[in-house]
C-alpha cells in the first residue's frame, strides 16, 4: 500500500468506524480462505464473486448479493463495507 492510500485510509478513520474498503475486504478473504487446505480455487471463486459486486456498485447496475452491505464516505465517495458484514458474507461461502 502506497503513502497516499495509507494517509487517504487514515483520514477517513476506517479502523475506528469499523469499516473496510473494497481492498482491506479482498486481503481479509485472501487471509480467511488461507487458513483452510486445499480452498485456493474455492478462495480465488469467492474473491472474483466479491470484485463483481464491488463492480456493480461502482457502476450503478443492480447487483446480486443482498447480504453484503456498502455505504459511500462522505468526502472521498469510497465504497466501504462493514467488518461484520464481510465476516458474515465470507463465512456463508466457507463450505
Amino acid at each position: 500500500m502506497g503513502i497516499r492510500a495509507m494517509l487517504k485510509k487514515e483520514l477517513m478513520n476506517l479502523d475506528g468506524l469499523d469499516l473496510m474498503t473494497a481492498e482491506d475486504v479482498r486481503n481479509y478473504l485472501k487471509a480467511h480462505f488461507a487458513r483452510v487446505a486445499n480452498k485456493s480455487a474455492h478462495s480465488y471463486r469467492v474473491i472474483s464473486r466479491f470484485n463483481e459486486y464491488h463492480n456493480q456498485i461502482m457502476t450503478g447496475t443492480d447487483t446480486k448479493e443482498l447480504t453484503l452491505k456498502y455505504e459511500r464516505h462522505r468526502l472521498f465517495k469510497d465504497i466501504l463495507y462493514k467488518k461484520s458484514t464481510v465476516q458474515q458474507w465470507a463465512a456463508k461461502y466457507e463450505t
